[in-house]
């Protein structure tokens, strides 16, 4: 069923034809009127053709489409949701955002703020300005002294132009990074020191050796005797390095295994004897009755009664007892005390005592064959099993070594 428009369309171009059939029967010659109005009819659907084109083009223009909406901002809520500490900032450089997580950083609410009251640092805040002005993207490292000292890693990123904010500064702490690189640096340095003073010992004795006191018999056994004194210590130094690599690989595996502590004290005792006994020491074991089962390594807890021991008989004094005894536990840990009768340590040394390579009288632990990393790696033996190492200690009484460790 054709529509109105439709109709009216045909009925236009009917007319239109023949009007001009007719004005071109007229306009013909009088023989050739057929001919006129033929011409007229092809004149008038040229027309009629063109114009339905026009009208076609015109109905296919394209419309004007509206400019694609910009994505909203993120709600408040859901920035804080990310575990990222970061700052977004405006072109002001004034605090628009602040994470969760960078006020648990930064301690406060820095949002309304400028970021020279945030930071005191001029190296954020040149970035920050550079990034404003030049677009470019930095990361900078800082000291922040508040509410502890701490270095802290800066990254700030321009964003899309645009948006309300126009930097995002986001921030990690990196105080754990710095701390292991000076510890790495300081073992390194330590363990090149401690061994450079008995290879530098041997090879001035080799060379005394090969020259002035080749025929001196009396200088070279007292030579030799260095020398083996020196590569024993040599030998210590590189076995206590290996373990405490050693236990280090293996930090975070937990030992599975029952093990005993009275069997193993005993063994350990029984190994120090001699050197107790050199030393004039007695050593006095009291570990009661009862079994003492814990879970861990065998040879890793006899090596902790071993160094214990032999720091104990070392620097507890000649001539003075040892007593090796069970520590009750209110927590219900196990705990076996060892206890010397020497000089006592100074309590504000108290806390270094388990640092690689410290010693109290480093001439003294040099003198008795001391590595300087005896406790440390009891300390790291123990963390290993989920225990620690607690030390008391008393100037001019003594000191305590106390193992614990939870019951298996």
């Amino acid at each position: 069923m054709e529509t109105a428009p439709v109709r009216t369309t045909r009925l236009r171009d009917t007319i239109l034809a023949g009007a001009l059939a007719a004005g071109g029967a007229w306009a013909a010659p009088f023989d050739s009127a057929a001919g006129g109005a033929i011409a007229g009819v092809v004149v008038a659907t040229g027309i009629g053709m063109a114009l339905s084109r026009r009208k076609a083009r015109v109905g296919r223009s394209p419309v004007p489409s509206a400019p694609f909406p910009k994505p909203p901002r993120p709600d408040a809520a859901l920035l804080d949701r990310l575990p990222l500490a970061f700052l977004l900032l405006d072109a002001r450089a004034q605090v628009a955002f602040c994470s969760a997580q960078a006020r648990m950083l930064l301690v406060r609410e820095a949002t309304g703020l400028h970021l020279s009251a945030v930071f005191r640092a001029p190296g954020v805040l040149a970035a920050v300005e550079r990034a404003l002005s030049e677009g470019s993207d930095e990361t900078v490292e800082f000291t922040a002294q508040r509410p502890r000292k701490r270095v802290l890693r800066a990254t700030v990123r321009a964003l899309p132009e645009g948006s309300a904010e126009r930097l995002v500064l986001a921030l990690q702490d990196v105080s754990q990074v710095h701390r292991l690189d000076a510890m790495r640096m300081d073992f390194v340095a330590n363990a090149s020191h401690e061994l450079r003073t008995p290879l530098a010992s041997i090879g001035g004795m080799v060379e005394t050796l090969q020259g002035p006191a080749r025929d001196d018999t009396a200088n070279r056994d007292r030579f030799l005797g260095i020398i083996a004194r020196e590569t024993a210590r040599m030998s210590r130094l590189v076995d206590d390095l290996l373990s405490l690599s050693r236990i280090e690989l293996q930090a975070n595996v937990a030992p599975t295994a029952r093990e005993d502590l009275r069997p193993l004290v005993a063994e350990a005792v029984s190994a120090m004897a001699p050197l107790a006994a050199e030393n004039g020491n007695d050593l006095r074991v009291d570990l009661g009755d009862d079994p003492l089962i814990v879970r861990g390594d065998r040879d890793e807890l006899l090596q902790v009664f071993h160094n214990l021991l032999s720091n104990a008989i070392r620097y507890g004094g000649a001539d003075r007892p040892v007593d090796i005894e069970r520590v009750s536990q209110a927590e219900g840990w196990i705990a076996v005390a060892v206890r010397d009768r020497g000089e006592g340590i100074e309590p504000t040394l108290v806390p270094r005592l388990t640092e690689r390579f410290f010693r109290v009288n480093k001439r003294e632990s040099a003198a008795r064959g001391g590595t300087g990393l005896g406790l440390a790696i009891v300390k790291h033996i123990l963390t290993r099993h989920r225990g620690e190492l607690r030390i008391d200690s008393t100037v001019g009484e003594g000191s305590s070594f106390v193992v614990r460790l939870p019951p298996a």
